[in-house]
């Protein structure tokens, strides 16, 4: 293993002895950094938000080494450290390594927000400028489902003053600012993107308690079956809010972010598929599917959580928390998609139907890892064509857990028939779960309303599930969901007169 330590501000910070518990904002704070923020403790308002350099995913489109990706300080945990660069607001002046200067000197991204008007109380300020100043470079986002990039790029932090107006113009205009084509401008950040990051080394934390980070596969597996009571971690997006909020303890941590098996930590595309490494995060999926491929995944991700928490969460971590009301598995579930756990003896397959065995729980053994996902492409018939649908109803669309999540993928033939039929939904049951009677009802409908299939179909969501009643919805409110988003697909999706 190698030494424990990270950049901080270009200053490095050594983790012998550290707890693996210990938050980045924790440790940020401690020496004297108190521009970081704690507002929440739990990735919901990106008070605590601060920007890491990382080596471009291989998956990602970027003629650059590095990237600079805001994360929620709050969540990154002490195990996950050791080789990793980090900034926070007293380092992202133009020159010096956060130093005080004065306010000509500020980064554009803080010179725009002082001239713009857009801090007000301060809180919040900090979280705002790291998110942006991640934001400024790299290639201009869009958000091609509300027309609002400003938005878009701040989802994750919140202002209790309703700054948002200044703050989103700044977003709007910063954005890609200092990425031009695939190039940078020659500040001191833009020019380090052209530089290698040491990047997630392999050195264990902690005395009392003690954090392993593997670099392979058959490390880890091996590693979790000599101990069963370790904590699996890889981008701890849910774990982090388990300590912080929680006050959880483990006996020890497998932290799982430093594993370079090209299956784990990679995407890959086959002729009539793709697999997706459980170790892949949302936003090096996002980029991925660019270029094709699972349709309803790339349709949900600009809706999944925030920029900060798509930066850290991965694909295996997603599906693996099990929860009930998570806005990706009902799209893997849609996608038809199969799981591929590891063991000591090799790996073995297990569609995502099969998966979730209960409230929590999954079908990967307390020695096994989730490796990837495979998803295959739905042919469509000759002539035929593939309703692709969507939809996560939440307060808050973009960073709230969801109310009720839906996928849906239904082949239908040359004379708009279906041919098959998934319908996932999310929210409504103990686990994600394929409304099973009535993909079958639909099969040889007409796809538009009036046929008698449909009807029927319709009819058997209004008893597929038992949705319960929680602080984010009745029981009666997520049941009309159920029918109402299937009639929504179904009036946009639908051709002809009768739609």
């Amino acid at each position: 293993m190698t030494s424990a330590s990270f950049l901080l501000n270009g200053v490095r910070v050594e983790l012998e002895g550290t707890d693996p518990h210990v938050t980045l904002l924790d440790l940020v704070r401690e020496r004297g950094l108190t521009g970081t923020k704690e507002g929440c403790a739990e990735g919901d308002c990106g008070a605590c938000t601060v920007v890491v350099r990382e080596t471009t995913h291989p998956v990602q489109s970027s003629a650059l080494p590095s990237a600079y990706r805001a994360i929620n300080g709050c969540l990154a945990l002490a195990a996950q450290l050791p080789g990793a660069e980090v900034w926070t607001v007293e380092g992202v002046i133009d020159t010096g390594l956060g130093a005080v200067k004065a306010a000509t000197e500020l980064h554009p991204v803080q010179e725009a927000i002082a001239t713009t008007g857009g801090s007000q109380c301060g809180f919040c300020t900090p979280g705002f400028v790291m998110t942006m100043v991640a934001s400024y470079y790299s290639p201009m986002v869009t958000d091609e489902q509300s027309g609002d990039p400003g938005g878009e790029v701040l989802a994750g932090n919140l202002c209790r003053c309703t700054g948002y107006r200044a703050l989103r113009a700044v977003a709007t205009l910063t954005s890609g600012a200092g990425s031009v084509d695939g190039s940078v401008g020659t500040d001191r950040f833009a020019r380090r993107l052209h530089d290698p990051v040491v990047g997630a080394v392999t050195a264990g934390l902690g005395s009392a308690v003690v954090a392993y980070r593997p670099s392979t596969l058959a490390e880890s597996i091996a590693r979790l079956a000599s101990e069963p009571g370790l904590r699996v971690i890889a981008g701890a997006t849910d774990v982090g809010v388990e300590i912080t909020r929680g006050f959880r303890r483990y006996e020890g941590i497998l932290s799982l972010d430093a594993i370079r098996d090209p299956i784990f930590s990679n995407c890959s595309r086959a002729e009539w598929s793709i697999t997706i490494g459980a170790g892949v995060t949302m936003t090096a999926l996002e980029d991925f599917l660019r270029d094709g491929g699972a349709p309803l995944a790339r349709h949900m991700l600009p809706w999944f959580a925030s920029r900060q928490i798509r930066n850290r969460a991965t694909v295996g971590g997603n599906l693996m928390t099990a929860s009930p009301i998570g806005d990706m598995s009902p799209v893997w579930l849609a996608h038809g998609a199969v799981a591929l756990i590891g063991g000591r003896s090799g790996i073995r397959e297990v569609r995502v139907s099969d998966f979730f065995t209960g409230y929590r729980q999954t079908a990967v053994g307390a020695d096994e890892l989730l490796v990837a996902l495979r998803v295959d492409d739905d042919v469509v018939p000759r002539g035929g064509r593939r309703v692709e649908w969507v939809r996560k109803v939440a307060r808050r669309n973009r960073v709230d857990i969801s109310t009720v999540a839906t996928a849906f993928m239904v082949l239908l033939d040359g004379n708009e028939r279906v041919v098959s039929a998934r319908l996932a939904y999310g929210g409504v049951a103990a686990t994600p779960l394929r409304a099973i009677g009535a993909e079958d009802a639909l099969i040889g409908a007409v796809w538009r309303n009036g046929d008698g299939h449909v009807a029927d179909a319709r009819a058997r969501l209004g008893s597929a599930f038992a949705p319960l009643s929680d602080h984010r919805g009745s029981a009666s409110y997520r049941q009309r969901l159920i029918t109402g988003l299937f009639d929504a697909c179904l009036a946009e999706t639908a051709t002809g007169s009768d739609r």
